[in-house]
């Protein structure tokens, strides 16, 4: 920031301001301060709306509905109610929270990624597991493996089971194609089959393979 070093930025990359007086340069200053400061509040959500559309995105993902209802129906009633009951500045502040189809399908998605991960934590430090596995169908009649854990969760001190993982399976759902599907899920995890002490089937075909229980 010399002086010297100033004067020869000027001259050589902005000579159409050399003749310019000192409060030309002080208005872009301030006006850049201001710029700044406007770009900041635009792009910064407001904790309280962030937090909001999360708790919302969560209740769409439990009863199953499709994300179009936050902008089509959850977002206008809360606004109408506000509006009512508390006032145009609430209502103006129920506008804002982020609702939109794209929106709500990344909440779910970030939640469900959260999600996954404690569980998998919580399966690392119960160091032994258990699995179940079930195979099913979607509603487009595609195969998946529905894979179920036991393990010991060690915060509450008691024995738990939850889903562990829904994984699509390929045509042909044979015992070897399940075996890939799910080794890929407990290696990208982090897992170790040496935890495992033991797999429960139906007992069905492509379940067990060759070997029939």
């Amino acid at each position: 920031m010399k002086p010297s070093r100033l004067i020869r930025h000027l001259n050589t990359k902005h000579s159409d301001l050399i003749n310019k007086p000192t409060e030309f340069f002080m208005h872009k200053r301030d006006a850049l301060k201001i710029e700044k400061k406007f770009i900041s509040q635009v792009s910064t959500t407001d904790t309280s709306l962030l937090m909001a559309s999360y708790l919302i995105s969560l209740q769409i993902a439990k009863y199953k509905n499709p994300y179009s209802i936050g902008e089509e129906l959850i977002k206008p009633s809360l606004t109408a109610a506000c509006n009512e009951v508390l006032g145009q500045s609430a209502a103006r502040k129920m506008k804002d929270i982020p609702m939109s189809n794209d929106t709500v399908e990344r909440r779910i998605s970030d939640m469900a990624e959260d999600t996954e991960m404690q569980l998998i934590e919580k399966i690392k430090k119960s160091e032994l597991f258990a699995l179940q596995l079930d195979e099913s169908t979607d509603i487009q009649n595609n195969s998946i493996l529905l894979t179920y854990v036991r393990y010991t969760d060690h915060y509450e001190n008691d024995i738990k089971e939850d889903i562990l993982s829904v994984s699509e399976l390929p045509k042909h759902t044979t015992s070897s194609e399940i075996f890939k599907v799910l080794n890929g899920f407990i290696e990208e995890s982090g897992l170790e089959w040496k935890n495992c002490i033991g797999v429960c089937t139906d007992s069905t075909a492509c379940l067990t393979g060759k070997i029939q229980v």
